[in-house]
C-alpha cells in the first residue's frame, strides 16, 4: 500500500530532451530535391551499354583475384600460426595460380578485346 512518503523529495525534475533541442519533425531544415542526369531512363538498364567481352573478362578477373587473395592470405595464416605446411603450402599454390591466372586474362583482354577496340577507333577517322 502506498503511503505519502513513497515521492523522494530531493529527486529532480525529469529532462524534457524536446525541451532543450526543439521538435526535430518540424524544426530541420528542408532539404532542396536534386535532379539526377539520367531519371527518366528505367531503371534495369540505368542507361549503360557495357561490352559482353568487357564482363565476361572482369568478373572472372574478379573472382580470380578474389581466390588468389584468400589462397595466399589463409595458407600464410596456416604456414605461420598453426605450422600446417601441407593445407597451407595447397592454399599459397591454389592462391599463386589464381594469381596466374588474373594476369592471364588481363593480357588476353589486352591483347585481344582493348586491341580490336583501338583498331576499329583509328580505322574510323
Amino acid at each position: 500500500m502506498p503511503t505519502e512518503f513513497d515521492d523522494w523529495p530531493d529527486e529532480p525534475e525529469e529532462p524534457d530532451p524536446e525541451g532543450r533541442w526543439g521538435d526535430p519533425e518540424t524544426d530541420l531544415a528542408t532539404v532542396p530535391s536534386v535532379e539526377v542526369p539520367g531519371d527518366d531512363v528505367d531503371d534495369e538498364g540505368a542507361g549503360v551499354n557495357i561490352d559482353g567481352d568487357l564482363a565476361k573478362y572482369f568478373w572472372a578477373t574478379v573472382i580470380y583475384a578474389n581466390v588468389a587473395l584468400a589462397g595466399i592470405s589463409l595458407g600464410l595464416l596456416l604456414i605461420g600460426f598453426r605450422g600446417q605446411w601441407v593445407w597451407g603450402g595447397g592454399g599459397v599454390a591454389i592462391g599463386l595460380f589464381a594469381l596466374y591466372r588474373t594476369y592471364d586474362l588481363y593480357r588476353r583482354y589486352r591483347t585481344d578485346v582493348a586491341a580490336g577496340d583501338d583498331r576499329d577507333e583509328t580505322s574510323e577517322e
